[in-house]
């Protein structure tokens, strides 16, 4: 009776680890299908994201960069500096709605679009569109060619600039 009780013990703790065994076994297999299926959605999403998001997040803060120093030099301009005009808050709009428009071609994907527009933006700084201070276009001329990625604006024309300026300054008698 002791042998056939010890038997049936036997068998139940045998039972008992199969069934624990089974059930680590499943759960095993879940976390590795889970782990296939996130691997699976990751390589999903890095498929159907647009190609060079990751620059284009990086690119666009060149354009958050210029308006953040247009605005800055409209409020220089308008509250502190002394100019022999009174700078309004339009006197800016040009030069601002030009980086609107900038900002919506290069969100659009529109690379040359983007170029034409920048160095639209420079022909409106050249010409003192609104009438801002030679002191604050030639900052904001100066800042574009810092910021602006060279695929969207004609750097030979800020090495030009450069060039005109530094002959200028040599020329000048000491």
């Amino acid at each position: 009776m002791l042998s056939d009780m010890f038997r049936r013990t036997q068998l139940l703790w045998a039972a008992t680890a199969t069934i624990v065994f089974v059930v680590q076994l499943v759960q095993g297999l879940l976390v590795l299908m889970g782990l296939a299926l996130l691997l699976l959605l990751s390589v999903t999403l890095i498929l159907l994201l647009p190609a060079g998001i990751h620059d284009e997040v990086q690119e666009d803060a060149w354009i958050h960069q210029l308006r953040g120093f247009v605005s800055l030099q409209k409020s220089m301009a308008q509250w502190g500096q002394s100019h022999p005009y009174e700078p309004t808050a339009e006197t800016f709009d040009p030069y601002l709605a030009q980086l609107d428009l900038v900002s919506n071609l290069f969100r659009a994907g529109d690379r040359q679009g983007t170029y034409a527009a920048m160095n639209r933006l420079m022909d409106v700084l050249e010409a003192r569109e609104g009438g801002i201070p030679d002191e604050t276009a030639e900052a904001i001329w100066h800042y574009c060619y810092r910021v602006t990625p060279a695929a969207y604006h004609d750097v030979s024309r800020h090495l030009k600039a450069r060039d005109t300026i530094s002959d200028r300054t040599s020329a000048v008698p000491t």
